[in-house]
């Protein structure tokens, strides 16, 4: 008895294209997901210059113990200002060697938790070579709170 083949043909070839259709998507969302993280606002300007990214990003919904921050290149410091609140120094943790300042609400500090509703963050930033009084730049971005 010669050997039948378990599937039709065009089970074989619906199966493909379906398989083909869903990878196609794949790589779309994929595609879509990477282009929308840029920011059309830092890189409108020279700010995409000196920010790698923000955190959490423009117009996010967090909760109320997230960590708020900027990635900077290496050769950039700055604070953060936090609903008007600026962060004390020693409160903010500094990753220098990869320009990267954060800062996570907590009980007894500047501020211990992210209001609910819309939050604006300041980062003033500004070269490592330089100070803050002659050359800080602010980027400001809000985020959500649910």
């Amino acid at each position: 008895m010669p050997d039948t083949p378990v599937y039709s043909l065009r089970f074989r070839i619906v199966a493909g294209l379906v398989v083909a259709l869903a990878a196609g998507l794949f790589t779309l969302a994929y595609l879509s997901f990477q282009e929308g993280s840029e920011d059309p606002i830092l890189q409108s300007g020279d700010a995409d210059e000196f920010v790698d990214d923000l955190i959490p990003q423009r117009n996010a919904q967090v909760l109320q113990q997230q960590t708020v921050g900027i990635d900077l290149i290496p050769t950039w410091t700055g604070v953060l200002v936090i609903d008007g609140t600026e962060i004390p120094q020693d409160e903010l943790q500094v990753t220098q060697e990869i320009g990267l300042i954060q800062y996570t609400p907590n009980e007894g500090q500047a501020v211990e938790q992210l209001l609910a509703g819309t939050n604006t963050v300041n980062a003033i930033v500004w070269p490592l070579a330089e100070s803050r009084e002659t050359a800080a730049r602010t980027i400001s971005w809000t985020f959500e709170v649910v």
